[in-house]
Formats: C-alpha cells, structure tokens, sequence
C-alpha cells in the first residue's frame, strides 16, 4: 500500500502545479507578440542583428514554452493524473507532425532531418495521437540538440513481431511476441558515455554532455517518454556509443482492426 504524501510533498506539488499554469499565459503572450513583431518590421527583419535579436528571443520562448510543459506533465505524474486516451493512430501521420515542428531547430543548428518507411505497410496502432505526439518530439528534438552541425537525425518506421529485443527489460508478466510498430530514431550526435547509460530514463537526470554544452532542459524528457509508452504497453530503449551518437527505438501495438470502442471505426457488415 502507498503511504500517503506528507504534507510537505503536497504543497510543493501544488506550488509546481501553480506555477506551471500562471506561467501558460504570459509565455504564450510572449510568444504571439514576437510573431506580430516580425511580422510589423517586415522588410527590416532583413536587418541581420535584427533577424539575429528574434531568432534569440523566439529560441528563448521555446525553452520556456517546454519548461511549462515539462512543470505540468509532472504535477499530473505527482497526482496520479497523467493519463492516456487510446484509439486508432497511423504513427507516420504523428511522425510527420513531429518532423515539421523540428525543422526550424534542425535549420538553425545545421542538423538534417530525414525518415524512412514503406507507405502502406505501416497498420493502425492503439495510443493516444497527443501523447505519442510528445514522444517522437521529444526524441527527435533530443537527437537535433546533441548532434553537431553537419549531422543527421532519421526516424524510421516498421512492423514487427517482437516488442523488444532480448536485451531489454519487460514488465513482469507481458509477452515479448506479438504484432507491434517499431520507431526508431537516430542520430549522428554526442553519445551517452556508458557509465550514464542506465541512469538516462531517470526522473530529472542530466548526463554530464549535456550539462557541459549549456544546454536548457528539467532531465524530464525522457522519463516522461518511458511512462507515456509503457501507458501504451510498449517498450522504449535505447543503443548508444559515446563520440558515435544514438539510437532510440520504441514499440506500440497494433489495433485490432475496426475497433468500436472510443470513437473506432464500425465493423463492416
């Protein structure tokens, strides 16, 4: 049985709570007012320390923006209300959105984007399209922010019958067989040193690369995408040599076809 949060635990969850939902407004008030700004300079923007000045600023909103975002999915873990909506997904439909939101960053840094699937052969999985959608940003975004100027970034698609190698830990009592889609995204980046390696979907942990390129992050991210895919009773892990970059691969089942609960498609007569 849980014991019950002491008092102490609450308040510090309802502050992180709190503040995570007054800081929404003005960050999305910053932010809509720096594309009005740029929009009013017009031909101006042409101005390189103009253009320089913006770039800063909107990258700054952004690191905001998934800080928030970052304070409120862990107020819901906190509370026990992290939940997921399941229904039919096409995964190259959520990949495709993810890949769009990460060209601007992948540009600015150098780093090319690139995926690889057979139309068709790609079936309806079971999840939740928002909270998967997080998950392939969160990969994706992680593999563009440690791979140096010149590199690459892939997501590649496809079916399969093993959840996960026998290198990876499954929960107690699941099978390792079945029918699942496999995502996989790698990159060309830093690597993860391999003393780090089993600390990585730790709850606020940051390896020491990352620490020492500055970059922004709460060391929640991939926590957040361990818990988001084992609500969907899939598997996430990972390959990864320091110097030679990274591989993360996660897997969700495929939906049995024509479901009819939460808003599937009817059975054909």
């Amino acid at each position: 049985m849980t014991a019950p949060p002491k008092d102490n635990d609450v308040s510090a969850q309802q502050f992180v709570a709190f503040t995570a939902q007054e800081m929404q407004v003005p960050i999305s008030v910053l932010g809509w007012n720096l594309s009005r700004l740029r929009r009013i300079l017009g031909a101006s923007a042409g101005s390189r320390d103009i253009e320089r000045i913006l770039e800063r600023l909107f990258e700054a909103n952004l690191r905001l923006t998934a800080l928030v975002e970052d304070l409120l999915n862990l107020a819901k873990l906190q509370r026990g209300a992290f939940r997921v909506h399941l229904r039919p997904v096409q995964l190259t439909e959520i990949v495709r959105k993810a890949l769009v939101a990460a060209e601007r960053e992948a540009e600015r840094r150098g780093v090319t984007l690139a995926w690889s699937w057979k139309p068709g052969d790609i079936p309806l999985t079971r999840g939740d399209p928002a909270r998967l959608y997080e998950v392939v940003v969160n990969l994706v975004g992680n593999g563009v922010k440690y791979t140096p100027r010149g590199g690459r970034v892939t997501v590649t698609l496809r079916r399969t019958r093993e959840l996960a190698p026998a290198a990876a830990k499954l929960p107690p009592k699941v099978r390792r067989e079945g029918d699942f889609v496999l995502v996989a995204v790698e990159d060309t980046g830093i690597g993860i040193p391999k003393e780090e390696q089993a600390r990585v979907f730790q709850q606020f942990f940051r390896g020491r690369k990352a620490l020492a390129a500055a970059e922004g992050g709460t060391g929640l991210g991939l926590y957040l995408v361990r818990t988001i895919v084992t609500q969907h009773s899939g598997v996430v892990w990972f390959a990864s040599r320091e110097g030679h970059g990274s591989t993360f691969f996660f897997t969700i089942p495929v939906a049995e076809p024509y479901p009819e609960e939460d808003g599937g498609a009817p059975r054909r007569g």
